[in-house]
């Protein structure tokens, strides 16, 4: 618009002001070269004088303009700092990730080999379980055949003491008794408990009469019960010494 307004006030101040024509008869170039160069004076007056203007009316944009101008370059410096800093946390980090990744593969591969020995310890574990196991089994099995024999042995070894101690109280009964008159002996069977059987092992012991039961002791009685295979309880249950007095008596 200012270029358009300029040309019309050219135009305008050379054909009306100074009267030039643009019949080529009545051009005169001395005029013509003046009143351009005026015209170009008077432009630039205008172009300043305006710019002036405009400068004093615009004066407090323009500082606003300034004031943003100089933070916006401000906070592109600060931006630029910022960013370069950026960037080196990010080498940084990516230094640090470079370096938790190979510590971490190092790591890994440590707990791989850990993993692969308690591995190889577990199973020797498990093997020598079985082997225990297997050992075990055996035993039991050798055990179950065993025990039979042992029970076997153990009732062969009863039965050997039982006659060994047989035979030492017929030893014994035989050294300290005489042999009893006729009617020294008495009929054992009639005390509860005594059976033909039992009496006749009473008589092979040398206990032949109701007197020799009635003076049974304790430590008789023991013996007497250990070579008829009988408990001691089972005379003192019977009460053969009391049987035994009352028929003494």
């Amino acid at each position: 618009m200012f270029v358009v307004w300029c040309i019309a006030c050219a135009i305008w101040y050379i054909f009306s002001v100074k009267g030039l024509s643009t019949d080529p008869a009545t051009f005169n170039g001395t005029s013509n070269a003046i009143a351009i160069v005026e015209i170009l004076f008077m432009t630039l007056g205008a172009f300043l004088i305006g710019f002036l203007a405009a400068y004093y009316l615009q004066e407090e944009p323009i500082k606003k303009w300034r004031i943003a101008y100089f933070t916006e370059e401000h906070e592109k410096k600060e931006l630029k700092f910022a960013t370069k800093a950026l960037r080196q946390d990010k080498a940084t980090l990516t230094n640090e990730k470079a370096y938790l990744e190979l510590q971490h593969k190092s790591e890994l591969a440590e707990w791989g080999q850990q993993r692969q020995q308690l591995n190889a310890e577990l199973e020797a574990q498990r093997r020598e379980l079985e082997t225990q196991k297997q050992l075990e089994i055996n035993l039991k099995n050798e055990l179950g055949e065993l025990r039979p024999k042992t029970e076997q042995l153990g009732a062969e070894v009863s039965h050997l003491r039982f006659k060994v101690k047989q035979l030492e109280f017929e030893n014994q009964s035989k050294s300290e008794l005489r042999v009893p008159k006729e009617d020294e002996i008495s009929d054992l069977t009639q005390i509860q408990g005594i059976g033909p059987a039992i009496s006749r092992k009473l008589y092979a012991m040398g206990i032949y009469s109701f007197k020799q039961i009635s003076q049974f002791d304790q430590n008789m009685i023991n013996q007497v019960g250990k070579a008829l295979k009988y408990f001691p309880d089972r005379i003192l249950r019977d009460d053969w010494v009391g049987q035994a007095r009352k028929l003494t008596n």
